[in-house]
């Protein structure tokens, strides 16, 4: 036993009924934890690339004082934060000890990473702060990758919905319907529940706001960085525009598996070990005939529109003003594009792969965009990358805050601008880093778990993350973000374009990259 283990071992317990069986975490600090908890059975056999099903249930109390496996995914970065396996539908929770009186709000943590990566018990989304704040954090797991979004016609026939693939977003569903009927237990209030996410968590929390699957599992909603939202998305059975339909993709990822469609395709697929799926799931999305990566990604292909938990792309849903109308806060930082344009080059910014990515990744309206983001050398290849890219970003949150302004007033943006003086930071043989990564993809998430063990903070970066978590908590309390003496967030709207720039000292915006989200409106209608 490690020492870590020794002393976790010498907490206090703490034990709690669920509806599947009692767990057992430990207390430290006055926070319960809870880590592992199953929420549903093992997708595995024959219950792989299908939606989740209720765990069998047990008797003892199942140990729940580390985290439990983590989906397969292909990555050297996750795995570190734990074991890897089929097993991995599990999640994590923060809770006070002594919750009180009255049921406490419950934030509902998404995780990132593509859809292909990540895990709830990544240390950055430790919920202790949030829980001494009197809120009680939940972190999930959900399949990625070919086990969380492979699409087949083996699949959907055998399926009684006849539906396959967004076994991931099922998950996501899954679990919040476990919080619902069992948060109570831990004193969390199951009628005040908050999802929030980054990046394919943020996109998570878009798509749950358009299903119709998740009415009354939540009722407020934070999307962070929500990834490229596009206006199209890949239809199950039949092409949608220039978008093959997500059987085709299955069928041909089948056959680089060597599957040609014969007898007993899916019993041999089920069969295979998951992380050699993963891995060439990954290969395949990445590739094309121009040797021009990550397009797949920037199409965000996981998602699908199946007629069950999706009727359609989540960015039509919220120009139709059909998404579930609550509280709902959403925003970005100020450099999004730079992680991506490192992802999109890999070494030298070469003119020429900057324009092939833009032919695939916006078809026909690839000439108005190489006009307005031209690249003639490797500088200008690398600015305009990093302009398209953050551009989705940008612009998607205006688009959705615009939406859902105009059926619910509480709703708020944010522009997350300090830039961060931790993990690039701490590199400086890379040339220019200040300057190449500026307040990149995801360096929120620490200010707003409050997330102090990293190196290079300074007093104004405390300062600032205090501010940030307790605008997210209000929120979760009350739809509002503001109180307790902080600067105040106005509400979004069409009219006035007002946000939030989180930086030191915090202070108000007004219509952010407008001239460049109009001409990406424009850009969005010729693809749809």
């Amino acid at each position: 036993m490690s020492k870590f283990d020794e002393f976790i071992a010498s907490l206090p317990e703490k034990t709690v009924e669920t509806e599947n069986g009692p767990v057992t975490g430990y207390v430290f600090g006055g926070v319960a934890n809870f880590k592992g908890v199953r929420y549903a059975a093992p997708p595995v056999g024959a219950l792989r690339w299908r939606p989740p099903q209720p765990p069998l249930p047990w008797k003892d109390p199942l140990v729940t004082t580390k985290a439990g496996c983590i989906c397969p995914q292909d990555t050297l970065i996750f795995p570190a934060f734990g074991r890897m396996g089929d097993d991995c539908l599990n999640l994590n929770i923060w809770a006070p000890e002594k919750p009180g009186p009255y049921p406490l709000p419950v934030m509902v943590w998404l995780h990132g990473g593509s859809f292909n990566t990540g895990s709830g018990s990544v240390p950055l989304y430790d919920g202790t702060y949030f829980a001494s704040l009197g809120i009680i954090v939940v972190t999930i797991n959900y399949r990625l990758s070919a086990l969380g979004f492979l699409a087949h016609p083996e699949l959907t026939a055998e399926s009684p919905g006849r539906i396959s693939g967004n076994y991931g977003i099922l998950d996501q569903l899954f679990a919040l319907e476990w919080v619902k009927s069992n948060i109570g237990n831990f004193g969390g209030d199951p009628g005040n529940v908050t999802i929030f996410g980054e990046s394919a968590g943020g996109a998570s929390v878009i798509a749950l706001l358009s299903s119709p699957l998740a009415g009354g599992l939540f009722q407020r909603a934070i999307a962070q960085s929500c990834g490229n939202t596009p206006p199209l998305l890949r239809k199950l059975g039949e092409s949608n525009r220039h978008l093959a339909s997500a059987e085709s993709l299955g069928l041909r990822f089948a056959r680089k598996l060597g599957f040609d469609g014969g007898k007993g395709t899916l019993k041999k697929m089920r069969a295979l070990p998951a992380q050699g799926l993963v891995e060439e799931w990954f290969k395949s999305i990445q590739e094309d005939a121009d040797g021009v990566g990550f397009t797949g990604s920037w199409q965000l292909n996981h998602l699908i529109i199946d007629g069950h938990a999706l009727h359609g792309s989540p960015a039509e849903t919220f120009r139709q003003g059909k998404q579930h109308n609550v509280p709902f806060m959403t925003g970005t930082t100020a450099d999004e594009g730079t992680l991506f344009r490192l992802l999109l080059f890999h070494g030298p910014e070469d003119p020429g792969r900057y324009r092939r990515f833009v032919e695939k990744a916006f078809g026909e309206a690839r000439d108005r965009v190489l006009e307005e983001y031209a690249a003639n050398d490797a500088d200008s290849a690398g600015q305009a990358a990093c302009s398209v890219f953050g551009s989705g970003f940008f612009c998607g949150a205006r688009r959705m805050a615009r939406s859902m302004s105009v059926i619910q007033p509480r709703t708020f943006r944010y522009l997350f601008s300090m830039p961060p003086k931790f993990f690039l930071y701490q590199l400086p043989d890379i040339p220019d880093w200040k300057e190449r990564f500026g307040c990149f993809h995801a360096a929120e998430i620490p200010f707003v778990f409050h997330f102090l063990a990293l190196p290079g903070l300074e007093e104004e970066d405390i300062a600032l993350s205090g501010q940030m978590a307790g605008y997210w908590a209000r929120f979760a309390r009350t739809g509002d973000p503001n109180g307790d003496g902080n600067p105040h967030w106005p509400r979004y709207s069409h009219k006035d374009e007002q946000y939030l720039v989180l930086h030191n000292p915090v202070e108000t915006g007004y219509g952010f990259r407008d001239k460049e989200c109009d001409f990406v409106e424009q850009i969005e209608a010729l693809q749809v």
